[in-house]
């Protein structure tokens, strides 16, 4: 019988749809759907259980795989976590795949490498989705395969702007590294000028949420701004018939998946140009990219695409075309491809097995 490929990371009770699908649930998902046989671990809450369930199904259940998914992030829980599970797989002799996630990584790198490049090291092959995250780890001598993450843009349906108008998406988790406070700052120069502007702040509380909403209140946008809370992707498609642009504040970010989800759904993309954003985006060809922090200039970009609508339908054709790279077929055939290169076998049909 044919071994399973183990994926490591976070998966989401069928149940729980208040949370974001992570990318490793999608790689799992998108496996299963090439009849690729799959264990899944850990749909565990919370960190120690997590932790716990991880190391046993590496333990107990090695026989029933031949590789391991190992996801690598930069928080320190997370970083202990893939410890634990790459250096029991190496134990035990199973190959692994780490794939590198989270923007904060080149910068921790800088201040404490030696553990990163230890860990990465010990991989089999190592895995990053996008170039920015390769090109950082280049410069340590580390050589990585760029597969991105996928989406089942199928899924997503392209609504063509006819017209522009001061009606913005922002759609994060509250926290800091997502700087809401400058889409709230952005708002309120749009809204002086505009008096029909709207927009939508979506995602998950990280702990900002109370201060943004106070800020609305301060600029009085309350009847202007409004907050649905996490929204799933038939909320997203619904979001981008009502709304014409899509706006990315981040301070520190990869290759987020939102940014190429609205790119699909065809809302032109006005982003600060920090982290790994300007390898997802082409300033003025595919979207755009103004400097962090910089409310007037991306308050400025956006008044350019409500004025210029035959440049915004430009950019937004150019944004699908790009976005055709991050579906299930071409990224499915880079991990065939990567396995085949480990000497994995593929077969063609069995069943899936969650742990």
């Amino acid at each position: 019988m044919t071994k399973a490929i183990l994926v490591v990371g976070l998966f989401r009770p069928a149940n729980n749809h208040s949370n974001p699908v992570t990318a490793s649930q999608q790689l799992a998902e998108l496996l299963d759907k090439h009849h690729t046989p799959v264990m899944k671990t850990s749909f565990r809450q919370g960190r120690i259980a997590r932790m716990l369930d991880t190391v046993c199904t590496i333990l107990f259940q090695s026989r029933k795989f031949s590789l391991a998914i190992v996801p690598l992030f930069g928080t320190r829980p997370s970083f202990i976590w893939q410890e634990l599970a790459t250096r029991l797989l190496r134990l035990l002799g199973k190959p692994y795949i780490i794939v590198v996630h989270g923007g904060s990584i080149p910068e921790r790198m800088k201040q404490q490498s030696d553990p990163f490049i230890k860990a990465l090291q010990r991989a089999d092959k190592i895995v990053c989705p996008s170039g920015f995250l390769q090109f950082h780890l280049r410069q340590y001598g580390l050589e990585s395969v760029v597969i991105e993450n996928v989406l089942e843009l199928s899924a997503y349906r392209f609504v063509q702007k006819e017209n522009i108008r001061p009606r913005i998406v922002w759609m994060r988790s509250f926290s800091d590294i997502y700087y809401p406070q400058m889409a709230v700052r952005v708002a309120a120069l749009l809204a002086k000028k505009y008096p029909d502007f709207r927009m939508v702040m979506a995602g998950n509380d990280g702990g900002l949420l109370t201060l943004v909403q106070a800020m609305v209140k301060e600029y009085r946008l309350e009847e202007q701004v409004i907050f649905p809370g996490f929204i799933n992707r038939q909320q997203k498609q619904e979001l981008a018939n009502d709304f014409d642009i899509y706006i990315c504040t981040n301070r520190i970010d990869n290759a987020p998946v939102s940014v190429i989800e609205f790119m699909s759904l065809g809302l032109p993309v006005v982003s600060v140009n920090t982290g790994g954003l300007p390898y997802l985006i082409h300033n003025g060809v595919n979207g755009f990219l103004v400097a962090p922090d910089d409310d007037a200039a991306m308050a400025a970009q956006i008044e350019t695409l409500i004025s210029d609508p035959s440049l915004a339908a430009t950019v937004a054709a150019n944004a699908l075309l790009y976005s055709t790279q991050y579906d299930e077929a071409p990224v499915l055939q880079k991990w065939i491809s990567l396995f085949r290169e480990m000497n994995v076998n593929v077969p063609e049909s069995t069943k899936s097995t969650n742990t």
